[in-house]
């Protein structure tokens, strides 16, 4: 595992409280929400994020949860502190449109390395 990527890992182990990684190489974000997603398939830090803002936007943007849901709150709140942003629903909901749930990778890392450059989710209205 890249340096980066393991320096990534520990942060995510710090901030969600519970937080672990499985035996089956599945981070696991919050078992009492059953957040987690794979580690094997990440190569960079920038992928490492991408998941993060890729798993966690289903919780803040899909039709699931209502915004003023723990689960919402929660994962906006983790969001934010992750990236040290101050998204809002509105653009979370226009995150999890494209790159919810594991969608469209390689936007998601562009999208991440551009620092948040909303247009390109527009751009790339695919």
């Amino acid at each position: 595992m890249e340096q980066l990527v393991k320096e990534k890992l520990d942060r995510a182990l710090d901030m969600f409280d519970g937080s672990f990684v499985h035996n089956t190489d599945e981070l696991i974000l919050s078992k009492k929400w059953n957040i987690y997603f794979r580690l094997p398939d990440i190569k960079t830090a920038s992928e490492f994020d991408y998941k993060i803002l890729s798993y966690l936007s289903f919780y803040t943007a899909s039709h699931h949860f209502k915004p003023s849901s723990a689960q919402s709150k929660w994962a906006l709140n983790k969001i934010n502190r992750w990236f040290k942003k101050e998204f809002t629903i509105d653009e979370m909901q226009k995150i999890y449109a494209k790159l919810g749930n594991g969608a469209n990778r390689e936007l998601g890392v562009r999208f991440i390395e551009s620092g948040f450059e909303m247009e390109l989710l527009t751009i790339n209205a695919e």
